[in-house]
């Protein structure tokens, strides 16, 4: 009896073979794992649903406000170019009310806005003494308008709203 309990005692348990099936999904899983790390790897965090806002219309009363702020003082402030700061140019700074009649009829909305945003130094616009106001409306509202395009627009909308018939 003493050999038969040395047996058992010495007895090794036998591994289970491993068939190809349950090697097949070991490596699947390895393989499905590595490739969710690596394509959360490359996208990074995700960020807050950062989507800017839809541009405004443009606003003639905002423009109004941003015309009586920035350009009444040489443009005047019913845009008639008799501000209080008008007499220091050589030439007077421009009636913008009758922009469409000296125009055909058209108001020049493109014009005015590369104006605005460039400035003119020709005669046709009056002295070159005109600010470059694009870069300066940038720092109005850095954050709802970065570029000053928003305010550009609305003091382009507040001049066409001024155009006499």
């Amino acid at each position: 009896m003493s050999g038969s309990i040395g047996r058992r005692a010495l007895a090794i348990p036998q591994a289970r073979v491993v068939g190809a099936r349950d090697y097949m999904s070991g490596t699947k899983m390895i393989l499905l794992s590595a490739s969710l790390f690596t394509a959360l790897s490359v996208t990074g965090p995700q960020k807050k649903n950062e989507r800017k806002p839809a541009p405004k219309p443009p606003s003639a009363a905002a423009g109004q406000e941003t015309f009586l702020k920035y350009c009444a003082s040489c443009h005047g402030k019913t845009a008639k170019g008799d501000g209080p700061a008008a007499f220091v140019f050589r030439t007077p700074p421009p009636d913008l009310t009758t922009l469409s009649k000296r125009h055909e009829n058209k108001f020049p909305a493109g014009s005015v806005g590369v104006v605005l945003t460039f400035g003119k130094s020709f005669a046709s616009h009056g002295s070159e003494d005109m600010p470059i106001w694009g870069s300066r409306f940038k720092t109005l509202d850095p954050v709802q308008d970065p570029t000053g395009q928003q305010h550009i627009d609305d003091v382009v909308a507040y001049i066409r709203s001024l155009q006499v018939q």
